[in-house]
């Protein structure tokens, strides 16, 4: 019954990402949870999960192609210090195989991992230009996305197993919880955030599905840190979103953070009526016991390093942590800056802090560089608070070649906050102000 809908609801976007290079951005943006929602509700793609995967990957493919040809692809601020960085990361990672002591793991990473690169390195920077497009994206990607949390919510595909909502697709085999957790945050960051110069009361109604949709998802994820961190981004970056001006604005900032803190709280006590979503958040032992696991596995891996003095440089091989911890539970360290230090050596960590940096000079000239338009501002502010959101996740679930979706928001936000495309931004804007100051003496 619910297939036909979410077939609907999908080919509508399927059809814009074509005709639209943003969004093909915003599909992209959804990949994974829309994998999943296309699972619980297509029989066919839940026996062939591969098949969202190129389903998406032609429709995205298709879109940049047609973009390219009508010059809606903006390649201007394309190949910045942050992608070569990246890039160079990912090739020294596959070099490095050449010496890592988990060649069969560490090749089967590369495999899999290959067509992500393609997709989220590659391929998503040529989908946006300017701040102006981004905007479009987000709203697009927003809007996609809570239809894909409605559809898991409501699909009785998806059940909950120890706490944590997702499909069985074999006797062993299960999706991942993460990627809801991580669309639930999404959301929660993206509609608190989000400013509308009109349609308000539109904007409202799907403000407000959007965020209890998103919390809601969070929490059935069983996903603790994606709905820890989005929820203490969403309350510190509320201020920022909407410039304080003057005393009153600055109390009424500081009650409407309240305010979406109490509405978290009151939707998380709503939803702990379930015992295995109470159990899976309320025992700490489990918890605890993850992160004790981890903690050794931490540990084994600094050892083994510091034992290495020879790897100090080059590091000890992509993937060298499932032979030095032998942990069979946990497939990597979940920590991308200790598996860069580690497995990549000390230039490279040395240049991933040189890129934390820089984007950090950016996250705060891009804010800077949309104080004239609010709603424009509030979307800068959304793309830097999800940067700092899956820069959190990264080193609480992250592996390089499991995370080119986190790496891809780095990389949107450096072409974002590039010279030539703030230039562009900016030329976009007066050209607007100029066609609404001619209307208006019109």
């Amino acid at each position: 019954m619910l297939a036909p809908l979410v077939l609907l609801v999908f080919t509508i976007f399927y059809i814009g990402a074509i005709m639209q290079p943003r969004w093909a951005l915003a599909v992209l943006l959804m990949l994974f949870p829309m994998k999943q929602a296309l699972q619980g509700s297509v029989s066919i793609i839940n026996q062939t999960p591969t098949l969202a995967n190129y389903l998406i990957g032609i429709v995205v493919g298709i879109g940049l192609v047609w973009g390219i040809f009508r010059g809606k692809i903006k390649f201007g601020g394309y190949l910045n210090l942050i992608w070569i960085a990246v890039a160079f990361g990912y090739f020294y990672s596959c070099l490095s195989i050449l010496w890592t002591p988990s060649k069969e793991n560490a090749i089967s990473y590369v495999l899999e991992g290959m067509i992500y690169v393609v997709m989220f390195i590659i391929i998503a920077p040529m989908l946006v230009g300017d701040l102006k497009e981004w905007t479009e994206s987000l709203r697009v990607a927003t809007v996609l996305g809570i239809f894909i949390a409605i559809f898991i919510l409501i699909s009785p595909e998806f059940n909950l197993r120890g706490g944590r909502l997702g499909i069985d697709l074999g006797p062993k085999l299960r999706t991942s919880p993460l990627a809801i957790g991580e669309l639930g945050g999404f959301l929660m960051i993206s509609t608190s955030l989000m400013v509308m110069p009109r349609h308000r009361i539109l904007f409202d109604i799907i403000r407000y599905v959007g965020f209890i949709s998103g919390v809601m998802l969070a929490i059935y994820s069983g996903s603790r840190g994606q709905l820890i961190f989005a929820a203490f981004i969403a309350v510190v970056f509320f201020p920022l979103s909407r410039p304080v001006k003057n005393v009153s604005r600055f109390f009424l900032m500081v009650i409407g953070s309240a305010t979406l803190l109490l509405l978290i709280l009151i939707v998380i006590s709503f939803l702990f009526g379930d015992s295995d979503v109470a159990q899976r958040w309320s025992n700490p032992g489990d918890s605890d016991k993850a992160v004790g696991v981890r903690l050794a596995n931490f540990k084994d891996l600094i050892y083994g390093f510091i034992q290495s003095p020879s790897s100090w440089l080059i590091g000890l091989g992509l993937n060298a942590f499932s032979s030095l911890t032998g942990a069979s539970s946990e497939p990597y360290s979940h920590s991308m800056f200790l598996d860069v230090l580690v497995e990549m050596g000390l230039p490279m960590f040395v240049l991933l802090i040189a890129c934390i940096i820089a984007l950090i000079r950016q996250c705060i000239s891009v804010i800077r560089f949309s104080n004239h338009n609010p709603h424009d501002r509030s979307c800068a502010v959304v793309m830097v608070a999800i940067c700092v959101y899956q820069l959190l996740l990264m080193n609480k679930q992250g592996q390089l070649w499991v995370s080119q979706n986190t790496v891809m928001y780095f990389l949107l936000l450096a072409k974002i906050a590039s010279p030539k495309m703030m230039q562009s931004y900016e030329d976009t804007f007066q050209s607007d102000d100029s066609i609404n100051n001619n209307s208006a003496t019109i």
